[in-house]
């Protein structure tokens, strides 16, 4: 922009130059005009002179003819000479040789008969030939006055011109530098951090400098490499939490095994041997259910198996399933009256609620209300589950969505591995619906399951 308004300023410049350097051009060939016209009108009279002088010593005709042409050609030149009229002097100068020279033809030719003594000069004629001799001289200095104004401007077109290119040189060498700056070099630490990265190993963020553009590259690097190690840790994060909930279950089924092969136990201590077998094969299997849904769900290949579905009654279902699984925890059921059609896959559905129920109870350890409410919303239906448990730090809200991740607060004292909420999540999109989150550290949290209404 800057460099754009130089060169323009300096081609209004050059223009200007150009435009006084013709002026003066012009003026100096109206000078040059009026000094030949000056010149030619003292020849013509000179020759009117002669003629004259003639014509008075031998009265032959020819001279007579010789000075009406020699009168002619002054008044020919006088024409000339006002129309190269260079100012209000020169005007008033030549105004005054003409009328010299009128009144000396006028004279001429009423008095012919009178003659000056031999070798005289005419002294009207010697009057007119000193002003032509000063508009001569008038004209010269006026031309060598535009010729010195002309040569200044010169001078000045070529200082203005070596200006010109030295800002231009100037501006060029900026850009290429403020190019290097902002330009090449972001792109330079973008790629040296692109090739510097490895999953795993220590990486430099790549610096959000340069042109916007670049920068946002920059933050949009740093954010997915960022995402990346969050997924790294996640998972390793999730292979600890597998191996630590695979441990409890096995090492109880080995137990219950032993146990059983001695054949020692009372029948009561079998049943409960057979009932922690149970417990601990459907948690295995329940770990196993999410693992498969997380890949179904990550190779895009969740089908769903729509039909027309009453949610109130999906919602009692997981409600009373859940009723017995914790004596600390009150169930509150809070549904409309009349239906709530919905068209969905009704086994996912029920799965999306059985994970909220079972974080609900499994989230407030120390028991409590479980509260659970179906309530209409715009376009839809949104069921709510709250809980007075631990709660979520802010900054987790989000996260805990995310596959293998979990809350900090929780993460040791509570057994899981962190995809239930993440198929709760992607089982609700792929119905057009959508799960969220409000909490508090320490007084609960609400988890908001919204369908949309079935599209006519």
């Amino acid at each position: 922009m800057l460099l754009g308004l130089v060169t323009l300023a300096t081609a209004g410049a050059l223009v200007a130059v150009t435009t006084w350097m013709g002026r003066d051009s012009v003026h100096l060939w109206q000078a040059g005009e009026s000094v030949r016209a000056a010149e030619e009108l003292e020849v013509a009279l000179l020759l009117h002179s002669r003629e004259r002088r003639l014509l008075e010593v031998t009265g032959e005709p020819e001279h007579a003819r010789a000075m009406q042409e020699a009168e002619a050609q002054a008044h020919f030149w006088l024409q000339q000479a006002r129309a190269h009229v260079g100012g209000t002097l020169e005007a008033e100068l030549l105004e005054e040789v003409n009328r010299e020279v009128e009144a000396y033809f006028t004279r001429g030719r009423t008095e012919p008969d009178t003659a000056l003594p031999r070798g005289a000069s005419d002294p009207t004629l010697g009057a007119i030939l000193e002003l032509t001799e000063r508009l001569v001289h008038l004209n010269v200095t006026e031309a060598r006055n535009r010729m010195e104004e002309a040569q200044l401007w010169d001078r000045r077109a070529n200082i203005l011109g070596l200006l010109a290119v030295l800002v231009l040189l100037t501006g060029v060498g900026v850009v290429l530098w403020a190019e290097r700056r902002f330009v090449y070099r972001p792109v330079a630490l973008i790629q040296q951090a692109l090739v510097s990265f490895r999953l795993g190993a220590s990486w430099t963020p790549a610096p959000e400098v340069g042109a916007q553009e670049l920068r946002d590259i920059a933050h949009a690097f740093n954010d997915m490499v960022a995402r990346l190690e969050r997924q790294r840790e996640a998972q390793v994060s999730f292979l600890a939490g597998v191996a630590h909930d695979l441990r409890n279950p096995i090492q109880a089924l080995k137990l219950a095994a032993s146990g059983a092969g001695s054949g020692g136990l009372p029948p009561e201590r079998a049943q409960q041997r057979l009932a922690l077998v149970e417990r601990q094969v459907e948690r295995l299997g329940r770990m196993v259910d999410d693992l498969l849904d997380t890949t179904r769900i990550e190779a895009g290949h969740l089908e769903l198996q729509l039909g027309e579905n009453d949610l109130t009654e999906l919602v009692r279902e997981a409600v009373e399933l859940h009723r017995p699984v914790s004596a600390r925890h009150v169930l509150e059921l809070q549904v409309p009256e009349h239906p709530a059609p919905m068209r969905c896959d009704a086994t996912r559905i029920s799965q999306v609620l059985n994970n909220l129920l079972s974080n609900a109870i499994k989230y407030s350890p120390e028991g409590g209300t479980v509260r659970i409410r179906v309530v209409p919303v715009e376009d839809g239906y949104c069921v709510a589950v709250t809980d007075t448990g631990v709660g979520i730090p802010a900054p987790e809200k989000e996260s805990i969505f995310e596959p293998f991740r979990r809350s900090s607060s929780t993460r040791g004292a509570i057994p899981g591995v962190g995809l239930g909420l993440a198929v709760a999540r992607k089982i609700l999109a792929a119905h057009g619906g959508s799960l969220d989150v409000e909490s508090e550290p320490g007084r609960g949290s609400t988890f908001y399951a919204k369908l949309p209404l079935p599209r006519q």
